[in-house]
């Protein structure tokens, strides 16, 4: 994995640059309508199964804000290889970077209370901000006792 280190996979949602390490990316998939889960928050969509393993999938749009602009046949869901068996729902694949650490910037932070945790860094992608997301982090903290509870 070690070759991984300074590889990103771009990619958009809701017209906004964002990227994981090739070293938490497991799979891409198309993307596939996933299972509700009842008492959830809006933001997971549900889970879907993936060579027999259950998979939590995140609605990245919601869980960021973004207004959902409707489904444009580029969609796929990133499997993140963790602790956790997350997928990422985002709009499109856009390409792959590689960065060395000391061109990646601090994540944005504007103060205590509004510090996004699961933004580690980011960096410029033909001028535009590409903001580095660590997956296990993308779960709010209060709801991550329902995720844990569901994978056991």
């Amino acid at each position: 994995m070690q070759d991984s280190d300074n590889k990103y996979l771009l990619f958009s949602v809701g017209g906004k640059q964002f990227c994981i390490s090739f070293s938490d990316v497991l799979l891409i998939i198309a993307a596939q309508e996933a299972r509700r889960i009842p008492d959830f928050p809006d933001y997971v969509e549900g889970t879907i199964v993936n060579e027999g393993k259950t998979v939590t999938v995140i609605d990245l749009r919601k869980r960021f804000g973004y207004e959902d602009s409707g489904n444009n046949g580029h969609e796929c869901i990133i499997i993140c290889d963790g602790e956790k068996s997350l997928g990422l729902h985002c709009d499109n694949i856009i390409n792959f970077v590689e960065k060395a650490p000391d061109e990646i910037q601090p994540p944005p932070d504007v103060n205590e209370q509004v510090n996004a945790r699961f933004i580690s860094g980011t960096f410029l992608v033909e001028g535009e901000p590409c903001y580095v997301l660590t997956p296990e982090l993308i779960v709010r903290p209060d709801d991550e006792e329902k995720l844990a509870n569901l994978t056991e």
